[in-house]
């Protein structure tokens, strides 16, 4: 789920800023620029990890206007970086249910759908309510058992598609979908097991892996 990712590109440093520690303003430099943006065909770029060179600055003369004569850096260096891989099971929160699946919440990623056909079946819309059954029968007992995806419940996915859209960096350029398998259901753990909006450490199979 989360990997390091080797970059490399010109950092610029502005003159006022040439008394500083040059690591320290690389540093800033480069979160500014990737921290909280997808990269395409990458992933979801979550903090910086780590410089790997760092060569000469060259300085070039400004206009006042377009430039200042900033300086510029030539780093590689490596960023934590959330790329969900096919197959892999994911633990969200379910946020919205519409006519077409399911909306997943990670906590710090959004755009992550179920769609209908992917979840467990048999299966129905609830249009009343807004919200997707599975209309369970025990094999056993042959009772029948209603399970509602309620919002904000748990709910463990399968990882079918990552999709990176044609454009510019941002934060929609990168989308999950996902599958509801035999482990899928996980509405019965308890209630304040819940995932923080703001948290980027919740899931459980997180693990890091060096891919230079």
């Amino acid at each position: 789920m989360f990997t390091l990712a080797l970059l490399a590109d010109d950092i610029p440093i502005a003159p006022e800023d040439f008394r500083d520690d040059q690591r320290d303003q690389l540093k800033r430099q480069i979160q500014l620029r990737y921290v909280d943006r997808i990269i395409p065909n990458v992933g979801l770029c979550i903090e910086f990890y780590n410089f790997v060179s760092i060569k000469d600055a060259t300085i070039y003369p400004g206009d006042g206007k377009h430039s200042c004569g900033e300086a510029f850096v030539k780093v590689e260096f490596q960023l934590i970086v959330f790329q969900p891989l096919i197959d892999e099971w994911l633990v969200g929160l379910v946020m919205k249910s519409t006519q077409k699946g399911l909306q997943i919440s990670l906590g710090f990623f959004e755009d992550v759908e179920i769609p209908s056909a992917n979840l467990r079946t048999p299966y129905m819309y609830d249009s009343a309510q807004e919200r997707w059954v599975w209309l369970y029968r025990d094999e056993e007992t042959n009772e029948s058992v209603n399970y509602f995806y309620d919002k904000d419940r748990l709910i463990r996915f399968r990882v079918t598609a990552v999709h990176f859209a044609e454009a510019r960096q941002n934060r929609r350029a990168m989308s999950i979908v996902g599958a509801v398998g035999t482990w899928g259901w996980v509405l019965l753990v308890p209630s304040y097991m819940r995932l923080a909006a703001s948290s980027t450490t919740i899931i459980p199979t997180a693990r890091m892996n060096k891919s230079v």
